[in-house]
This record gives structure tokens, sequence and C-alpha cells, in this order.
């Protein structure tokens, strides 16, 4: 990056809206972090983010590293929009969230850029690639219209595709899937050039960017042979001008048959891997894409309970809601009203789920008690064809746990990817 444009995109900003305040919201801001649990069980009371601590060691940085941004983050004396949230920092500047985050960022961005000058490239592509990580969090929940969130992408990219460029043979493909009246960009993850290999697609949920999963492919899909090809959520990262609609798979379907024209992965061998509102799409294209989906791995699906019942919706957090607001275009995040906007993507409703079965072999993942996808959801899921399977967990560490259920994943992939 140069000078002139590093010090554009870090002068310090008075007047940026604050990210919680970008979507008007009646009531939910008011029940501060009630129920703002994370995968790994514990409470993060006083912000208006979900405090990911494990999931961002499992992507690759320090605990002590993100201690730091957060002690930073809640030691700050600037105003805040809502003095009882630590991360509503006003501007751009020391103490707000994307300022702090982007801040550790750019050290390891000018650390990876020494690097390349004394051709350490091995070096020079891990601090690359952490600091794609800490502007991804900058940019953390990613909503439409935050300009600081919008800066910290563009970092969070360019980084993650200088992680690549240090590489001797090019392993990371860029994908332009045609999609209306737009390309899309996907990153193809290969194991080797040597053959073209079975591809999982893979799609997080409505609050992750595509640079998050490279710990998936490094640890789990590379070894069994498998490639990765990721794609962002409708209204999130390089999809962030598409809106999410009741039909939740349309990019996805999309991307799909694209697939079966690119000549580095083997067309009759396809799965996907979902997420969250990614394991909705998932579920659903194992319905309608049978002759392309070999197998589906689910992961703590959105797919009934949540949008089957209000009294199971208005438990989501704060940021949650707002984050479905946004990727759904509506201005609001009151309860009662973008309740009423979800309720179409239960796949129950959609007549899917429960009422017919797909020859679709889905293993599905979750945890018992999880807001987004229960224990009855998971155990539908896995009763969706003859071959499907359920892996619950009911014990903590609830994200230990969660990390075994991936190394199964990549098992369960590679056998019914191989037949």
């Amino acid at each position: 990056m140069s000078k002139n444009l590093s010090e554009v995109l870090f002068a310090e900003k008075y007047n940026v809206q604050e990210t919680s305040t970008l979507i008007a919201n009646s009531g939910s801001k008011k029940n501060k972090k009630l129920h703002n649990r994370t995968m790994d069980g514990e409470e993060q009371v006083g912000w208006y983010r979900l405090i990911k601590l494990m999931q961002w060691a499992w992507q690759g940085l320090d605990i002590i590293d993100c201690y730091e941004v957060l002690a930073k983050i809640s030691a700050s004396k600037n105003k805040r929009s809502d003095p009882e949230l630590l991360d509503t920092v006003i501007g751009f500047r020391s103490g707000n969230w994307s300022y702090e985050w982007s801040s550790k960022g750019m050290k390891f961005q000018r650390e990876a850029n020494e690097l390349v000058k004394f051709g350490h490239k091995e070096q020079a592509k891990k601090a690359f690639y952490l600091a794609s990580q800490c502007y991804s969090i900058a940019s953390y929940p990613h909503l439409k219209g935050d300009e600081n969130s919008i800066q910290a992408q563009l970092l969070a990219f360019s980084n993650y595709r200088c992680t690549f460029d240090q590489e001797e043979t090019a392993l990371l493909k860029e994908i332009l899937v045609p999609f209306k009246g737009r390309n899309i960009r996907c990153y193809l993850h290969l194991p080797n050039d040597d053959v073209i290999h079975p591809v999982v697609i893979v799609s997080g949920g409505i609050d992750t960017l595509q640079c998050d999963f490279l710990p998936l492919f490094e640890k789990q899909l590379k070894p069994a042979g498998l490639a990765m090809l990721t794609v962002d959520m409708p209204g999130v990262g390089f999809s962030s001008q598409l809106k999410l609609e009741q039909d939740t798979s349309q990019l996805h379907q999309a991307v799909l048959h694209y697939m079966t024209q690119v000549p580095w992965v083997d067309q009759a061998r396809m799965s996907l891997m979902g997420m969250r509102m990614g394991g909705n799409v998932a579920n659903r294209l194992a319905y309608l894409e049978p002759q392309l989906v070999k197998t589906v791995v689910s992961v703590g699906a959105a797919v009934g309970s949540v949008f089957d019942s209000i009294s199971n919706f208005s438990k989501l957090p704060p940021m949650t809601l707002d984050c479905l607001a946004s990727r759904m275009q509506i201005k609001s995040s009151d309860v009662a009203n973008l309740y009423q906007s979800c309720v179409p993507f239960s796949l129950v409703k959609q007549g899917l789920l429960g009422r017919t079965r797909t020859k679709t072999p889905i293993l599905s993942i979750g945890h018992s008690k999880d807001i987004l996808c229960n224990e009855e959801d998971l155990k539908l899921i896995a009763r969706a064809s003859y071959e499907s399977e359920a892996n619950i967990i009911d014990k903590p560490p609830i994200f230990a746990s969660y990390l075994k259920s991936l190394e199964y994943s990549a098992q369960w992939l590679t056998q019914h990817l191989q037949e």
C-alpha cells in the first residue's frame, strides 16, 4: 500500500456514523446482551458485537493480541453512541472498534511488506494473512453503509490476496460468477494443480467474510484432497450489493451451475458446506439440486425454529437482528416487523424440511441449545434423507467439540465425494 493511501485510510475521522446506530431499532438494543452468547458458551456483557474469541483464535490470531485490542476499546474515554456498550465509540479514532482492529492489521501489514523486501516469503505470507484477519474483524459485522467497515473490508481482501502472492504456484483462483448483471467474486482454493479436485462450496453466516475460512481449508479440506470455493452471502462482502430474499439460495445456485464450467474442479463431485444462514442455503440446495450436490454439511443452520416462533426469534442478539435487516435491505430491526419478513426463510414453511426427503446425504452439526438451530432442527435436518446424520454437541467446551465436528465433516465429505 502506498504511503499516501495509508495516510488517507488511517486519518482520524469524527463524523462517521457509529456502527450500532446504522439500523433503526425501537426495542432490541435496550435488551443489553441478555442473549449475547458466543460459541464457546461465555456471555460477553456490555458489547454490541458478539465477541468471538475462540473463533478468532481458530482463524489464527493470538488471543493475547485480541485481548489487547479489546482492552484499548474498553478503556477509551472518547464519546460512545451508547455509554453502556463498549464498542460504540463514535468516529474513526482511538477506542473505535474499526480503528483499533485496523491499527493491529496495519502492524501485521507493515511487517509483511518488510519481510517481502528481504525475500522471507513464508513469514510474509503469515503476516499478510494475520493482517487480513484483523481487518476482517475491523469490518465486523459488515453492515451495509458502514464507512469504517467498507474501508476495512478493502484491506482485508487485499491482504488476503497478498497472502497467496507469496506462493510459487497460484493455488488461489478468483472465480467471477455472473449473477443479476454483476460478476460475483469467489475464491477457489486448490490443494495442488496436479489433478482436478472434488470441491466443497463454503458459505458462512450473515456476519462473516470469505477470507475467514482459510483454516477450514488448510486443516480439514486440503489434507483430504478437497478444493474449497468460498462465497459471500447476499448482502455481505463481494455480494454486498445483493439482497437476501426468500429464495436464499439464488446466488449459490448460480455458483453451483457456473462451477460445472470451471476446469480445476470435478463437476461430478461438488458438495456444499454452510454455517448459520449459509446452512439454510446448503440445505435448500440439497432439495433443489440433488443432481449437482453430492453431499451437504450443515453447521448450526438457521432453517426452522428461529423463524417458526417469534419467541425464539426475539432471543436473537441485537447485532444478529441488525445483520438480518442489513442483508435484506430493511431499515429497522424492530423484532415484530423484522420477524414477519424472516418467516419465509423457514425451510419447514417452504414445504421442504419435514415434508419431503432428498437423495442428498446431509451431515447436521450443532449445539443442542443454540438459538439459531436447536436440537429439534438438527434432528429434522438429519431426517432429510435416508443417508443423513446429526452430530449434536451438548456438553462443554462447546467450541472444542465444534472443531472435532469439523474434523468429522472432512471425513464425511471425503467419503461421499468418492462414491
